[in-house]
């Protein structure tokens, strides 16, 4: 019994941890080059109590009029200034130039549909791809949304390592509990039956 009791734990909570709560996604498009390629695994917690800068987020797109959950990277929070004005190499944050080496060819300007001049307001996000000449983010969703934002409330996970421990520890935990119900089953079944023969060999002989 105390092996089943330990598997089902086991099983219960790296399934929900895990793989409920930290589920796979896989990049519909390149849009997130090169960190983040077509095709790529990426693992998502749901838990996330706040993003920052920086920050790659699954989140609802219904602030820009779409009906299905997108992958960006905030890059300015609540309270922040982004701006950029043509001919500028950079973006600006909060009025000093923003170095962003994850972009796409150190290109962070690149298909930028003209100037802009945003106060983020409280609780929004201002999201961009890091392949900046092939994303329709924020700078494309002016009409749609407040200065293009999108609401913090609308964040459904931030991007985790695969690698964290936390991930491989939990997820570790299925096929460990796995095999714990499997051996807790094995050790009942011989139980049981060593408890029967048990039970014959006592039993008293009947007479004629």
């Amino acid at each position: 019994m105390a092996l089943l009791a330990l598997g089902g734990v086991l099983t219960c909570v790296g399934g929900l941890g895990g793989y409920f709560f930290m589920p796979t996604r896989v990049m519909p498009s390149g849009h997130m080059r090169p960190s983040h390629p077509a095709g790529a695994s990426m693992v998502f917690n749901v838990l996330v109590a706040g993003v920052d800068r920086g920050d790659v987020v699954l989140f609802d797109a219904a602030a820009w009029g779409e009906r299905n959950l997108a992958v960006e990277r905030v890059v300015a929070v609540g309270g922040d200034r982004i701006a950029y004005a043509p001919g500028d190499r950079t973006l600006t944050l909060n009025g000093r130039p923003l170095d962003e080496p994850y972009v796409l060819d150190g290109d962070p300007v690149a298909g930028s549909p003209g100037a802009f001049d945003v106060k983020v307001p409280e609780g929004r996000l201002f999201l961009l791809g890091d392949t900046r000449g092939n994303s329709a983010d924020s700078r494309y969703r002016f009409q749609e949304a407040q200065g293009g934002t999108v609401p913090l409330s609308a964040v459904k996970g931030a991007l985790i390592d695969e690698d964290d421990p936390l991930v491989v520890g939990l997820r570790s935990a299925v096929p460990a509990g796995g095999g714990l119900l499997f051996l807790g089953a094995v050790s009942g079944a011989a139980a049981l039956r060593s408890r029967r023969r048990a039970v014959t060999a006592e039993a008293p002989t009947a007479r004629a």
